[in-house]
């Protein structure tokens, strides 16, 4: 009813810095959608000249971002990083194209806007967050030792992002000992003990059910064998095999699986620290 309200008192005043303070408003109110829809009617009326208004193109293009659109939201910051003039508006488009490439994971291209952003703009606060970012995709991409020795750099450089830097990079700097498992070991675990290599990464269920599954197919293998029955000991032989080969990948598999989950809570870590910066909120 409120946002209802609002736009009927634009039509009736119909001035864009009030439309922009509306749009401003829907967007502060995670209003993506309906945000999305001023920021296009603002530029619209600027004859469609998306760099005439620069701050609510960079703002529709986060609109986009949050919701799902990230083809069309690239799309726009890459226009919006080619054309404008000021380096801070320039810096601010590297940054969400950076966070889109991100969020794909394409994290070495994201690495690179970010640097680029830090090395465009000359406002501290702005390149100080592009240079951490920066940092932070080394450690996405598992250069664990590189991005925290990085971020260690940044805050021995001072400022006001050392506090910050300091704590990013003893939170990384875990990333040299996080436990793991090896795939190849995992696999060759169970292929030795059915269902031990998914017990091993703590998926006892899977482990439990690989190994009663592949011991009643031998049984009932041996049992056919045994009553010298030729068809059912070349099928039972068959899902014998095949029910074991699937165990062999499973534990190869559950080990790829533990060492993604622990990688993931230490990024899942690293990201509440930065979540708890009022300065890296969008």
């Amino acid at each position: 009813m409120l946002g209802t309200f609002l736009a009927a008192l634009l039509t009736v005043f119909p001035n864009q810095d009030i439309e922009e303070g509306f749009a401003n408003y829907l967007y502060e109110l995670g209003e993506y959608g309906m945000a999305s829809s001023e920021y296009l009617r603002i530029i619209y009326s600027n004859d469609e000249d998306t760099l005439a208004c620069p701050l609510a193109a960079l703002r529709l293009a986060r609109c986009w971002q949050e919701l799902g659109r990230r083809e069309d939201a690239l799309l726009l910051y890459g226009y919006l990083k080619t054309n404008l003039i000021d380096a801070e508006l320039r810096a601010g488009a590297m940054m969400g194209a950076g966070s889109v490439l991100e969020e794909s994971g394409n994290y070495a291209a994201a690495r690179e806007l970010y640097s680029d952003a830090a090395f465009t703009s000359g406002d501290i606060d702005l390149s100080g967050r592009a240079e951490i970012m920066s940092c932070l995709m080394d450690a996405k991409m598992g250069s664990w030792e590189i991005s925290a020795e990085e971020l260690r750099n940044i805050s021995a450089a001072g400022g006001p992002f050392c506090e910050i830097s300091e704590n990013l990079a003893v939170k990384v700097a875990e990333g040299t000992d996080l436990s793991s498992r090896s795939p190849l070991w995992c696999g060759i675990s169970s292929a030795l003990i059915p269902g031990s290599g998914q017990a091993i990464c703590g998926h006892y269920t899977d482990g439990i059910i690989a190994l009663g599954v592949n011991g009643a197919m031998a049984w009932l293998f041996y049992e056919s064998l045994q009553e010298s029955n030729t068809t059912t000991s070349v099928l039972l032989g068959w899902l014998s095999l095949s029910f074991y080969g699937g165990n062999i990948y499973g534990g190869s598999r559950a080990a790829v699986t533990y060492n993604s989950a622990r990688r993931r809570e230490l990024l899942d870590e690293v990201t509440s620290v930065l979540k708890d910066q009022q300065r890296f909120r969008p």
